[in-house]
């Protein structure tokens, strides 16, 4: 069994810092200094990348507190509609960021922000910087513990004041590391045409099966159920498809890139 710690904030001087927010926001900077660094790399230029990654940052916000707000506390919103811009009182949910930022680069493209050619290579680059990024953030979710799961005595269970419990965040960092570890051999051996779909497959199944621990609907930290499965493992079944489909049209990516 793990030890209970909680950290939500830490003093600099008199300057409060909330720790969720500082780990979100260092996975935004990593994720924005890899995109340079491979921009760089590819003799692309980084401005239109990062105009894109801080559209998809923008979108992905908007995207995950909208997805909360609708599928997990829509009676909580309706009877308190002030409660739905206030973001910093906690309420994002990850499957809505991502749909979020999918949706700004569907926007991008019909707006020919992105230009055909480079689809395929923008698409890889900013799914490779964002997985390292998101596992960061995670770090934030870990640290405050907001995403308890079910009570269980295995080995990487919180003793926590709600009893032995699972922790969504830490699973779920130990279900990206291999990921991670895969991306980084697979760029060193120039195999990079991959990372979206991949990363879309890899993220639906890995979210579909750990959700199965998400704690009870009782539980403060708790996920609603819809017909037994959360709303998150409804969108990773879509995610994976998405992904499928997209390993498929590989071939044609590539010519287009």
């Amino acid at each position: 069994m793990l030890p209970w710690f909680q950290f939500t904030t830490v003093h600099i001087g008199p300057v409060p810092i909330q720790v969720w927010g500082f780990f979100v926001a260092m996975g935004m900077l990593l994720s924005i200094v890899l995109i340079q660094k491979e921009a760089k790399k590819r003799n692309l230029s980084a401005e239109p990348l990062l105009d894109l990654a801080l559209k998809m940052i923008v979108y992905g916000v908007i995207g995950a507190r909208l997805f909360h707000i609708f599928f997990y506390e829509p009676a909580f919103f309706i009877a308190h509609p002030a409660e739905s811009i206030a973001v910093w009182h906690g309420g994002l949910s990850s499957f809505g960021g991502l749909v979020g930022a999918m949706l700004a680069f569907v926007v991008a493209l019909k707006r020919k922000k992105i230009k055909k050619e480079f689809l395929s290579v923008y698409g890889n680059i900013i799914s490779y910087s964002a997985l390292y990024g998101w596992i960061v953030g995670r770090i934030g979710c870990l640290m405050i513990h907001d995403h308890l799961g079910k009570e269980s005595n295995c080995p990487l269970a919180f003793v926590s004041p709600q009893g032995k419990r699972l922790d969504m965040a830490l699973l779920e960092i130990l279900g990206l590391l291999p990921l991670a570890i895969a991306f980084f051999i697979l760029k060193k051996k120039k195999k990079e045409d991959v990372f979206a779909p991949v990363l879309f497959v890899y993220y639906g199944i890995l979210r579909f099966i750990l959700d199965f621990w998400r704690a009870e609907p009782t539980l403060a930290t708790g996920d609603v159920r819809y017909l037994g499965l959360t709303p998150a493992q409804y969108f990773a079944m879509v995610l994976v498809v998405f992904g499928v489909f997209l390993l498929q049209k590989r071939p044609f990516l590539k010519k287009v890139s």
